[in-house]
């Protein structure tokens, strides 16, 4: 069998894993149903706001700045995308991984911002609202009566990241292909069909542009049970350019780094067996290693796979080389609690929540073929950098953070950090509000000048803002600021256009 051929054979395999739910009620009851206990516990913990989704798509209306939006940033166009109807048929998810997608646009101009939000018409999303119910089990959520899927495309919820491509939006998820939006109206318009051979393969949901404009992307095939993940190359404009099927780890990536010669990834010590859904069949092994891949970007073969500490990775930063050295940024978790457990995780107390995420940098040597992580104390999580200088050795970084402590398992600030002197620039939002990702919008020519646009959820208000930061001064609070008439549910990641 030719690897066109092999290709084709995984698109037609079922997913069933993806396809599957959590079982456990987080709640302890046996007697309400999930959704009548969240409904319970969202009266006495608002913090569940940001998990309680939504049921339409959401009209333009227009909020007012308060301060000064910069110049520069009008006309600019602020996206995120994440998990929103999580209730349909008084069924409810229990992951917070599961959620039909929701863009929101936040559209900037002098006086304020004009919000609107849809969701992604995928195929899952159109034939459960025929229904009326849930037709699939989640990826860690049990749906009674589910039907088993036929593939991954049927489960596909389109709702973790955005790339925006050749006057198009993609709505990216983990195990399948991206829906294509309208950047003003985000109606869907269909997917995005890279060559006949790939239809139905994952192309994961955190793609990197290089330097030199190239897009470049991975799919995870220990989703169909291969021990391998495929490599795409694609043109600015989205075309793909090549595409390679390389020998990996069975495990979980989610995310990887790139530099000028070479893309890294880590593999946890996580393994797939048998489970009822994709979480429930993912196992912590406290007594292996982690592992390391390197893979040469211009044959698309590997150079170096080696055993690392054990831990998790869901985001990394920039990344670069320094003679035979490479240094990666990422945000390390000592374990992958926060991916295995469910919603009720968001209430838990101090001693049983999952740690946060800290800064820290994998330094790998090529030439000894040795690996040393280099970790800080420092709570870090969705990292973001000026862009520009993708594969270039950068010490200023972005993300969100949290004060010490705080009293839910979240995050409340946004951070820059210099990653030689360990030196913190923060500004908190306090203890009732749920800060998510920031972007990077560049204003000046160096390295870090520019500004930082996110969204912040302030559950005990029940509110969601929206604010502009200048990034070289994030401790002097936002410089501009919007308040929405409701509040929006969490999401995960987004785009500037």
């Amino acid at each position: 069998m030719n690897r066109r051929d092999f290709i084709k054979g995984l698109g037609l395999l079922g997913c069933s894993s993806l396809a599957s739910g959590f079982s456990v009620n987080v709640f302890g009851s046996e007697v309400e149903s999930f959704y009548q206990q969240f409904k319970r516990e969202l009266a006495r913990h608002p913090l569940l706001r940001g998990w309680e989704g939504l049921s339409e798509d959401i009209a333009p209306r227009h909020f007012t700045w308060q301060g000064q939006l910069p110049d520069m940033l009008t006309g600019k166009q602020f996206y995120r995308n994440g998990p929103a109807r999580a209730v349909l048929g008084e069924q409810r998810y229990t992951h917070w991984f599961d959620g039909d997608g929701f863009v929101h646009r936040y559209a900037f101009d002098n006086k304020g911002l004009t919000h609107s939000g849809r969701f992604v018409r995928t195929q899952k999303f159109k034939a459960e609202s025929e229904a009326g119910r849930f037709l699939y089990n989640g990826a860690g959520s049990v749906i009674e009566n589910s039907r088993p899927s036929k593939n991954a495309e049927s489960v596909n919820t389109a709702n973790i990241a955005l790339l925006p491509v050749n006057n198009e939006l993609w709505a990216l998820w983990e195990a399948a292909m991206p829906y294509k939006l309208d950047p003003s109206s985000l109606e869907t318009n269909g997917q995005v069909s890279f060559d006949a051979a790939l239809d139905g393969i994952p192309f994961s949901a955190h793609p990197h542009t290089d330097r030199f404009g190239n897009i470049w992307n991975f799919g995870d095939l220990s989703f169909f049970g291969q021990s391998a993940i495929i490599i795409y190359q694609l043109s600015p404009r989205g075309k793909l350019l090549q595409y390679k099927m390389v020998p990996a780890p069975q495990s979980y990536v989610h995310d990887f780094a790139v530099t000028d010669n070479h893309l890294i990834f880590y593999f946890p010590p996580v393994k797939k067996g048998a489970g009822v859904t994709l979480i429930d069949s993912m196992q912590w092994q406290d007594d292996q290693h982690g592992q390391l891949l390197v893979v040469d970007k211009n044959t698309l073969t590997p150079t170096l796979q080696l055993p690392f500490d054990a831990g998790f990775v869901f985001h990394f930063g920039n990344a670069w080389q320094q003679g035979n050295t490479l240094v990666v940024n990422a945000c390390w978790y000592d374990n992958a609690d926060v991916m295995l457990n469910g919603v009720i995780e968001v209430i838990a107390d101090a001693e049983t929540r999952h740690r946060r995420s800290t800064a820290a940098q994998i330094v790998i040597d090529l030439n000894s073929k040795n690996a040393t992580l280099n970790n800080t104390s420092t709570d870090m999580e969705f990292v973001q950098f000026d862009s520009r200088f993708t594969g270039q050795k950068t010490a200023i970084q972005y993300g969100v953070h949290a004060t010490a402590g705080l009293p839910h398992g979240e995050y409340n600030c946004i951070a820059s950090m210099n990653t030689e002197t360990g030196a913190l620039d923060r500004y908190s939002f306090g203890n009732n509000v749920i800060v998510e990702e920031p972007f990077f919008i560049p204003s000046g020519t160096n390295n870090g000048e520019g500004y930082l646009v996110n969204t912040a959820l302030n559950f005990a208000e029940g509110a969601t803002y929206c604010t502009v930061f200048n990034a070289q001064h994030i401790q002097d609070g936002p410089v501009a600021t919007a308040k929405l008439d409701s509040y929006m549910p969490l999401g995960f990641h987004g785009a500037v256009i």
